[in-house]
């Protein structure tokens, strides 16, 4: 008898700990800040034309962890929420794109995480080319050449710190931050595509 208590205890602890690990939900309190950093720049009188459009945009989140894959879907339904077209996601970044193209490159966050407290603090580099050219995210000075028409780029740094409080799994706390990032981008490129 003590014997299947003990069984039962433990299966449970071990219940417990798998839902907290894999499943994601969250019933908690945060105070999250984001300090951004952007610039906008265009070539041009107009909106570039892939924009008036509405050309298919291309999504390419890279950097590592899992907070990666769930800001890509963050990202794919806030946009889909936006109006501003149809997306793909991609898988990486290439030099150049046949579509406007959004980029965003995740920092390694520095997580700590219990199922009664989270903090992490990281940063993320965003940009957007109307003209799919990847090439104003390096080091290279970018030339408009106005001969294509309109060009809009726009490049954000944003700066995540977060306390939260609650029950709170650890998918769960990633598809928070996720969604928050993902609000703070598509927000930029509304104001981009005067949605």
């Amino acid at each position: 008898m003590r014997n299947r208590r003990l069984w039962m205890v433990l299966g449970g602890i071990v219940a417990l700990c798998a839902a907290f690990l894999f499943l994601s939900f969250r019933a908690s309190v945060s105070n999250t800040q984001a300090e951004k950093n952007s610039v906008s720049m265009s070539s041009g009188d107009r909106l570039p034309d892939a924009m008036q459009r509405r050309d298919k945009i291309s999504i390419a989140v890279v950097g590592e962890g899992p907070l990666v894959s769930t800001l890509q879907d963050a990202l794919a339904a806030e946009i889909r929420k936006s109006g501003m077209g149809e997306f793909e996601l991609v898988p990486g970044i290439e030099p150049a794109f046949p579509n406007p193209v959004l980029i965003v490159k995740v920092g390694n966050p520095s997580l700590i995480w219990t199922p009664f407290f989270a903090t992490s603090q990281f940063s993320i580099e965003a940009g957007f080319a109307s003209n799919g050219d990847t090439t104003f995210m390096g080091d290279t000075p970018i030339t408009y050449n106005s001969i294509d028409g309109p060009t809009l780029n726009m490049s954000a740094d944003y700066k995540i710190s977060d306390q939260s409080w609650g029950l709170i799994s650890l998918p769960g706390y990633h598809q928070f931050l996720a969604e928050y990032l993902a609000k703070q981008i598509v927000a930029s490129l509304k104001d981009l595509y005067k949605v």
